[in-house]
């Protein structure tokens, strides 16, 4: 079984520099020969068997039984999209892999999607119920008439690195360079943007490149065809082993910047609330069973990073045990104002979006307040 990345842009915006399609498709060409292509949608989950005690973990969708007062009375269906090829949502990954969902009776279809932006139309045209949201692009969304709010935070900091050619050795040097991101509105341009800001730069200081995927940033980097790329663990570790040099670690050096959260369409909030405590509590669950198990959670990230190198498998757990949010609290306003700011300039509408209309905290102070988090 094989289971299926915002800034200050519009997301309509489709073009970034003229030619950048050529050089996407070159990097793409690459990057399908160094490593091999993010998994495809995973089928329909077979009933798991019951875990051993005190056993080893694997892949299987199995956990310990949840509290009843969290699982919903009946099974439920709901169709979730994970975006990028990093050990950010490694949470996701688990909760679905190792049946923290299914233990609440959350009946989830995983699959995989391009970036946050395209999850955004998807979302909008009602062939999503969630999945993991950019910050940025939540508050541009809710302005463009979205329909979903993040119920939980995935990282409350950037969890990239800004990447570059050895000869560039200072921050300063990267203004008129090509700079690679995944797509004009995803979370690694938001990245790339939060980076510039705090060397003093200016988006149109350098020129970006959109090449769809993060591993074919990589492999832009190694072809030559930029200069500078934003990428996160596993492909940063990657890199760093491939002789590039990081400018700028924004997970530990970078301020508190939200990330991405982790949405669901605002019908379920108002028709179902019960179905989005179980999607939280499943995915903070799925947070948890990561940190705790860790050759099982190693297997799950060979599958969905498609990498074999295991040193790169365990920097990269052993970063993201560090990074995820758990309890998965949402930002503090302070945090959020910045995002909304930073996303009013490509947006004037942002400004009359409020913080109540992007995110709905609720679900995980109710759980808190109930111990459950604590729990686990």
């Amino acid at each position: 079984m094989s289971p299926r990345e915002p800034g200050g842009q519009r997301l309509t915006r489709r073009a970034v520099l003229q030619g950048a399609a050529i050089v996407a498709a070159g990097a793409l060409g690459v990057a399908c020969q160094g490593s091999r292509e993010a998994p495809p949608a995973p089928a329909a989950p077979a009933a798991p068997p019951p875990s051993a005690p005190g056993g080893a973990a694997s892949t299987s969708r199995t956990s310990a039984p949840a509290k009843p007062a969290v699982a919903l009375a009946r099974p439920e269906k709901i169709k979730i999209a994970w975006t990028a090829v990093t050990g950010a949502q490694s949470g996701v990954y688990v909760a679905y892999e190792m049946g923290t969902w299914r233990d609440l009776n959350l009946d989830v279809d995983l699959i995989r999607m391009g970036s946050s932006s395209q999850m955004a139309a998807a979302l909008r045209a009602g062939e999503l119920d969630g999945g993991v949201l950019d910050w940025t692009l939540a508050f541009q969304f809710q302005a463009q008439g979205g329909n979903a709010r993040e119920v939980a935070a995935i990282t409350n900091r950037q969890p990239f690195s800004v990447m570059a050619q050895p000869s560039i050795t200072r921050p300063q040097e990267v203004v008129g360079k090509r700079w690679g991101i995944t797509r004009i509105g995803s979370a690694v341009h938001t990245a790339s943007l939060v980076a510039l800001d705090q060397w003093g730069l200016r988006p149109d200081d350098v020129q970006f490149l959109a090449l769809q995927e993060v591993p074919a940033i990589l492999a832009a980097l190694q072809a030559g065809q930029i200069d500078v790329g934003v990428v996160s663990p596993p492909t940063n570790i990657r890199a760093i082993q491939a002789g590039f040099r990081e400018l700028l670690d924004l997970a530990e050096d970078g301020p508190e910047y939200p990330s991405v959260g982790l949405a669901i369409i605002e019908r379920h909030i108002t028709e179902n609330p019960a179905l989005v405590r179980a999607y939280v509590a499943g995915y903070g669950a799925g947070v948890a069973r990561f940190r705790k198990d860790r050759e099982g959670s190693l297997e799950v990230l060979r599958k969905y990073l498609q990498l074999d190198d295991q040193s790169v498998l365990e920097e990269t757990y052993a970063r993201f045990s560090r990074y995820l949010m758990l309890p998965p609290t949402l930002p503090p306003t302070a945090s959020l104002e910045r995002v909304k700011e930073d996303a009013i300039k490509g947006d004037a509408s942002v400004a009359n979006v409020s913080f109540a209309d992007v995110a709905d905290s609720r679900f995980v102070d109710e759980l808190i307040g109930q111990g459950y988090f604590a729990s686990l």
